[in-house]
């Protein structure tokens, strides 16, 4: 499943309606996700979705968290 969202628009707010949509994960599952997507909201929809989300912090993060970084270096 995709969702294009218009070219000026931020890609975070389609990003959680297309999570949304997916619903709840009866077993754990990796979500990559491009850095557009590490904000509070998402990530937290993402988990509580079921979901394992891999995506980097911000480097303004006062309290980041870890990630696999091999699994994002390999997302395309």
């Amino acid at each position: 499943m995709f969702s294009l969202s218009p070219g000026q628009a931020h890609d975070a707010p389609h990003g959680r309606r297309l999570l949304n949509r997916l619903g709840v994960q009866n077993r754990k599952r990796f979500l990559v996700m491009d850095r557009a997507y590490e904000g509070e909201n998402t990530r937290q929809l993402a988990l509580d979705l079921g979901y394992s989300p891999v995506v980097p912090p911000k480097i303004t993060r006062l309290d980041p968290w870890e990630y696999d970084q091999q699994m994002y270096k390999r997302r395309k």
